[in-house]
């Protein structure tokens, strides 16, 4: 019967994993492991997690290195079929190996498994980089379209009010489709470039995004303008394109009068 997987039985395999049960409780705890599929399950991900992310056996590496949603992913990412398959490959070679082993303990067995599951530890050490290098937690950081200035005026639905309705309601192809109605000659062309932008960013059209805030960069050298060149380098970022986002943040702090000038300076220094 499957336990609970409380705080305490997760100490205890904490304590188990560490080495630090011996005698009696020891022999009590692999026996609760022997009939307990939830509680070797979790033993196996808690090794594997550990081994793959520093090849060490203290579970306090996960308080470390990573919160719980990203410990989560990886347990996720370990229960995948992509993994399983892998996985179910190294154990039918485990099998044979072990065929005539008699004496060795099941759970020591699970020690010198990994040892043979480098191929594993590999799999999770590039995931685990994956995670902690994606630049896209930058654009996550700094990016928030609910701060967009507001110009709607109560019985004036012009084309840049009806996008805006739309935008603040979460439809964005309406949104599109009402500002790219608003003429260059609008004094809210401006800030109609912003909110097509992120209506493009919405709807994950990255390079349409990108080629808006060009196009709001290239309008003069205002405050509001500056931000198209500060969100097209959030934009790469979002897309994991480090070098581009360096390229366009080198020339963004030519003028400290830009948009978020201090935290660009900031984060090339975090990229570079």
């Amino acid at each position: 019967m499957a336990s609970k997987l409380t705080e305490k039985l997760l100490g205890d395999l904490e304590r188990y994993l560490k080495g630090e049960m011996t005698g009696i409780e020891l022999r009590m705890f692999e026996d609760k492991l022997k009939g307990d599929e939830e509680l070797r399950e979790e033993l196996r991900l808690q090794i594997e997690l550990s081994e793959a992310l520093d090849n060490e056996s203290d579970f306090s590496i996960f308080k470390e290195k990573l919160n719980r949603d990203e410990v989560d992913k990886l347990k996720t990412k370990l229960r995948s079929k992509e993994y399983q398959d892998l996985s179910a490959s190294i154990r039918n070679a485990e099998k044979v190996y072990f065929s005539e082993k008699d004496k060795v303990r099941p759970f020591q067995k699970y020690y010198r498994y990994l040892a043979i599951a480098g191929v594993i530890i590999l799999f999770f050490s590039i995931y685990f980089t994956q995670i902690t290098s994606s630049y896209s937690s930058y654009y996550d950081e700094y990016v928030d379209w609910s701060t967009l200035p507001s110009f709607v005026e109560k019985g004036n639905l012009n084309a840049f009010s009806k996008g805006e309705i739309a935008f603040k309601k979460e439809d964005y192809k309406t949104a599109i489709e009402q500002f790219t109605q608003v003429q260059t000659t609008d004094e809210l062309y401006i800030f109609s470039l912003q909110y097509l932008g992120a209506s493009y960013d919405k709807l994950d059209e990255n390079d349409k995004a990108i080629a808006t805030f060009q196009k709001l960069a290239d309008l003069n050298t205002s405050y509001e303008s500056s931000k198209g060149s500060w969100y097209e380098a959030m934009m790469h970022l979002k897309m994991d394109n480090k070098e581009k986002a360096i390229y366009v943040l080198n020339t963004y702090i030519d003028n400290p009068n830009n948009f978020n000038y201090s935290e660009a300076k900031v984060l090339l220094r975090k990229l570079q």
